[in-house]
């Protein structure tokens, strides 16, 4: 065996036997395929990154400024006008004038989802394609928070406030709110789900757990009946009645607890969770979990309590819960816990001395690919299947906190924002590589192929005009990095 092949064997060899732990980056970017998006005279912290798949447009909100992106027209973000003052006499600064962006989220018709806080009633409204509120209602005495999960699924809005927990209100019927009971733990709420196929949202969330030995997180779902009603007048009156609970479980030797972030990815069939963990021993780990797998732990596992009512099975989504017997109010008033646990489908991409702060993910060529924020502001673009950090970008000049992230998919294009800035990240930049096959097979793209003249995006290039590398390069090819 000469030297070239005997090299190209250990590589593999490495790359395999790291299947589910990896640290450095093989590539950093800093400039290459990032744009910047200004905002000229603004002050206010911008909080939210959010994608409306009607018009295309990029929405970056805070708690008192919104502005519109058009990636395909303009670089130069277009300021939102929202005041709510009816009264042309007052002077729009005036603290009677004060207005608070409290949610945004894509609607269900494709344009953007706002409510925002006056005085204290909740005005929630669409925005038209001229931005001017349409299909507005009032809600009295509830205020989401722009930096917790929504959910909005025909005329229901799903809400949650990490101090108390899940809201529910009926965007057509102010008598039929449900909003959770007083809480007893501390949490952070992370992600909403709505169930496939059935009348069922998820919730995940951290919760923190005190015992004898102190204090540490616990990873959490619950799952909750869409078509809740709330108790009788004596339990649980306008109060969930059917929301069950169970923890997700992450990594047996490292014991990851504190769940930082979860992202989704569709399937045919199924929903699947990457659920961003963090433990005491400076590691990050992503597990994976199936949301047909969490509905078969709520419907078959037992739980851990005594005296569990028969009929009907606590959490199971009746037609009219205010008919609900009072041993099953009560019992449902004690947060009732399942046995079992959540596991994750596979063990735990497990990666050291990086602390990762969000997460998205993305389906190429039947390859999972995971983008990972960094504490510095870094972003690390990840291949699930065998774990490998093909790149960094490092969209910011300085170390800065990243406040939220967006993945547009059709476009592969990430969106990323710190306190006053946004930007816009290619995932088809394959240039960046190098200029040769070896080199662009190396990298382990899923978005790039070798079009036998450069590194390219495969959307420029079928797959079918893939071109081997040659006889030792080709062990990278068919073998361990074959795409």
């Amino acid at each position: 065996m000469d030297w070239a092949s005997l090299y190209s064997l250990f590589v593999c060899v490495s790359y395999v036997s790291s299947t589910k732990l990896h640290e450095a980056a093989r590539v950093k970017v800093t400039h290459e395929g990032i744009t910047r998006f200004s905002f000229e005279n603004s002050n206010h912290t911008l909080m939210k990154l959010v994608g409306t798949s009607g018009n295309k447009i990029i929405w970056v909100g805070g708690n008192k400024v919104l502005y519109s992106i058009r990636p395909t027209q303009s670089s130069k973000p277009r300021q939102v006008n929202l005041s709510l003052c009816q009264d042309k006499g007052k002077d729009s600064n005036n603290s009677l004038c004060s207005l608070r962006i409290s949610l945004l989220r894509e609607g269900v018709d494709g344009n953007l989802f706002i409510c925002r806080k006056h005085d204290r009633n909740t005005e929630c409204c669409d925005l038209g394609s001229d931005y001017s509120p349409i299909n507005c209602f009032t809600s009295e005495h509830y205020e989401p928070d722009i930096n917790e999960p929504s959910l909005l699924v025909n005329n229901m809005l799903y809400f949650t406030n990490s101090e108390k927990g899940l809201y529910r209100i009926n965007k057509n019927d102010k008598n039929d709110n449900i909003w959770p009971q007083a809480n007893q733990a501390e949490q952070t709420y992370l992600k909403l789900i709505a169930g496939k196929g059935e009348d069922k949202v998820y919730s995940f969330f951290a919760e923190k757990h005190k015992s004898k030995d102190g204090e540490k997180w616990i990873a959490r779902v619950s799952q909750s009946c869409m078509n809740d009603k709330g108790g009788n007048k004596n339990v649980l009156q306008s109060s969930w009645t059917s929301t069950i609970y169970t923890r997700l479980f992450c990594g047996k030797d490292y014991e990851f607890t504190q769940m930082i972030d979860v992202a989704t990815l569709d399937t045919d069939n199924d929903t699947k969770m990457y659920a961003l963990f963090k433990n005491y021993w400076n590691m990050s780990a992503v597990c994976v979990y199936s949301l047909t797998g969490i509905s078969r732990i709520f419907s078959s596992s037992g739980f851990n309590a005594a005296n569990v009512p028969p009929n009907p099975r606590p959490g199971t989504c009746v037609p009219d819960s205010t008919r609900l017997s009072s041993e099953v109010l009560m019992f449902m008033k004690d947060r009732p816990e399942m046995k079992d646990s959540v596991m994750p489908e596979n063990s735990p991409l497990l990666f050291r001395h990086h602390h990762y702060t969000h997460i998205q993910v993305d389906r190429v060529r039947n390859h999972t690919v995971l983008l990972l924020s960094l504490e510095s502001g870094g972003i690390h673009k990840v291949l699930e299947e065998p774990v490998f950090v093909i790149a960094e970008y490092l969209p910011f000049p300085r170390r800065t906190h990243i406040t939220s992230m967006l993945l547009d998919a059709s476009e592969k294009r990430l969106y990323v924002s710190c306190s006053n800035e946004v930007v816009q990240i290619d995932l088809q930049r394959c240039e960046d590589y190098g200029d040769d096959c070896t080199q662009c097979s190396l990298s382990q793209d899923p978005y790039c192929i070798w079009n036998g003249l450069l590194c390219t995006s495969i959307a420029k290039a079928p797959v079918q005009d893939f071109i081997s590398c040659g006889k030792y390069s080709s062990v990278f090819v068919t073998g361990c990095f074959s795409h």
